[in-house]
């Protein structure tokens, strides 16, 4: 696996994790299969451009992408509570250790792009195009259709290179 490949990972209606590997500059497979239920997932791979920039989803090939820190939740919780137990012995001098080391973690772990429709995670595209962060007008449009409350119509041609949602 070079480190350019886009690696992918989506959670099955059944709850099995399908993990797979889209090879740089080449064809990845056209559908992958769930080791637990045998359901086929066809693959709309070759939503890239010639630098591994990611243009749609590679699974759905929806443009509705958002980016977020691969920062895994557990760790950040566990250090948390250790600290939080710890405080009361360490002059709660813990808690403020453990927001220091989350706040290190955070700044240093890479980002991963999300599809709004599957949750297909991507990592290892390249920084080109830049999908903003969640936005809930989005998520919420794509969820209820034209019974969402929210006032902004959907960008044309995705969030690829779109600006950051005002919140």
């Amino acid at each position: 696996m070079s480190p350019r490949d886009l690696r992918l990972r989506l959670v099955c209606p059944c709850g099995h994790t399908l993990d797979w590997v889209v090879p740089f500059g080449g064809a990845g497979p056209e559908r992958i299969a769930c080791e637990a239920c045998d359901e086929q997932r066809v693959l709309e791979a070759g939503r890239t451009d010639e630098d591994g920039g990611l243009w749609a989803c590679q699974v759905c090939g929806h443009a509705e992408l958002h980016s977020r820190k691969d920062f895994p939740v557990a760790l950040g919780i566990g250090l948390v509570g250790a600290a939080a137990l710890a405080a009361p012995f360490t002059a709660y001098l813990s808690l403020v250790a453990a927001t220091l080391i989350d706040w290190g973690l955070y700044l240093c772990m890479p980002e991963v792009v999300v599809c709004y429709v599957c949750e297909a995670q991507h990592r290892g595209a390249a920084g080109k195009p830049r999908h903003p962060r969640f936005d809930r007008e989005i998520a919420e449009r794509l969820k209820y259709g034209k019974k969402a409350v929210m006032g902004r119509p959907m960008r044309e041609g995705g969030t690829a290179d779109a600006p950051e949602p005002e919140h």
